[in-house]
């Protein structure tokens, strides 16, 4: 009798942890062929503003009921290719997230800052993400569902002429909805 009484109670505790079964999926934002250049009387970087619309990810749409947490894992950036115009040795600046390109800069959350990166192709430079950037995304994903990524900067000297991919690794967390 305790034999089934013990078999029972497992196989409740198995389906009740199935019943909340959480799954956490990796998944990759790619923004490819983003312009890396300064006006050659500054040495200052146009700033670029990249759209993210989630809606734009299957992982995303396949999942945009049940998703419970919706985290920026890192950011991968990387120098692809340099222009005939590249003078430029060094570049330093920030990478930033924003609502809507109406919201003033204040308003903006810091991925994180670039410190005289070499300007040279298959450069790359890995930022690691942040509690407040998931907080960031998880908002964007129930509002919006889409954001901007803000790339300013300036370079040593001379002209910044190049070409960057920013690959934004996020992970969630969704519901299986199972029971």
């Amino acid at each position: 009798m305790k034999r089934n009484a013990t078999r029972t109670t497992l196989v409740t505790l198995g389906l009740a942890s199935l019943a909340a079964c959480i799954v956490n999926l990796s998944f990759s934002m790619d923004k490819p062929g983003v312009p890396l250049k300064s006006d050659p009387n500054t040495t200052s970087i146009t700033q670029q503003a990249i759209l993210v619309d989630l809606a734009d990810y299957k992982e995303i749409t396949d999942h945009k009921d049940n998703i419970k947490s919706l985290d920026l894992d890192y950011v991968d950036i990387n120098i692809t290719a340099l222009g005939p115009a590249n003078t430029a040795h060094t570049v330093s600046g920030k990478v930033t997230l924003r609502r809507n390109l109406t919201d003033p800069a204040t308003s903006d959350v810091t991925v994180g800052s670039l410190n005289a990166v070499a300007v040279q192709a298959n450069q790359s430079v890995r930022i690691q993400g942040t509690p407040e950037l998931d907080a960031f995304l998880l908002q964007q994903l129930q509002n919006a569902g889409k954001f901007y990524v803000i790339v300013s900067g300036s370079v040593d000297s001379g002209v910044a002429d190049a070409t960057v991919d920013l690959n934004l690794h996020a992970s969630m967390g969704y519901d299986t909805g199972i029971f």
